[in-house]
């Protein structure tokens, strides 16, 4: 079975605190990275880490050896990051239906919106979903028809929570592109994240072993 990445997945981290503010990293993180006070940061923190574990990377005066073209590809590479991650949200936020970005699971949207379902909307969403899953509404109609005639109430219950059910999946899956798009640029700035943080990890635990 394939891989396709829904709404309903990329929601878990989409709609998360960090991701909405990434947006801006793109339009703002300039000024904010590249300038002397981030790069000085980051080399103190190399500095520290020079003190604490004695590195042989670090020159007499216990500093990281460091040139400029390493500080300017660590600083490069958290931009790019941070800006892959702000775009993915960017996309998620314009692009991804209000049903999904709103209700956690389709459980959740079933249940709340059961209660305000009326004939209007479920003629509007029949009449697109008629098209997109034309097999899954005959069976939905279908099974509304047999049970209709022994319980009515019943047969309504079953037949609202079924279209409902059935038009959630629908909008999960709406824009196929967009929603690779987002997982792309999501996985390539988490990996972007993760790589140096890993590799750095390793390097501390080598260094405190090897002590």
């Amino acid at each position: 079975m394939s891989f396709t990445p829904t709404w309903e997945l990329l929601r878990s981290f989409g709609s998360s605190r960090f991701a909405k503010l990434s947006v801006f990293v793109p339009v703002f993180g300039y000024f904010i990275i590249f300038n002397d006070a981030f790069v000085a940061l980051v080399g103190s923190s190399m500095e520290w880490a020079c003190a604490a574990f004695q590195s042989v990377a670090c020159g007499d005066d216990g500093f990281a050896k460091l040139d400029d073209d390493f500080m300017l590809r660590k600083v490069v590479n958290i931009y790019i990051a941070l800006s892959a991650i702000g775009l993915s949200t960017l996309i998620f936020q314009g692009l991804c239906p209000h049903e999904v970005k709103k209700f956690w699971h389709v459980e959740d949207y079933v249940a709340e919106n059961t209660k305000v379902f009326h004939h209007e909307f479920n003629r509007r969403i029949r009449g697109v979903l008629d098209k997109s899953s034309p097999g899954e509404t005959l069976r939905i109609q279908k099974t509304f028809d047999r049970y209709k005639e022994h319980d009515r109430p019943k047969a309504s219950e079953m037949y609202d929570r079924d279209v409902l059910a059935l038009w959630f999946s629908y909008q999960n899956t709406r824009f196929e592109a967009a929603r690779w798009t987002c997982f792309v640029l999501f996985s390539v700035g988490v990996a972007l994240l993760t790589y140096p943080t890993v590799t750095v990890f390793l390097k501390v635990c080598a260094i405190i072993l090897t002590r």
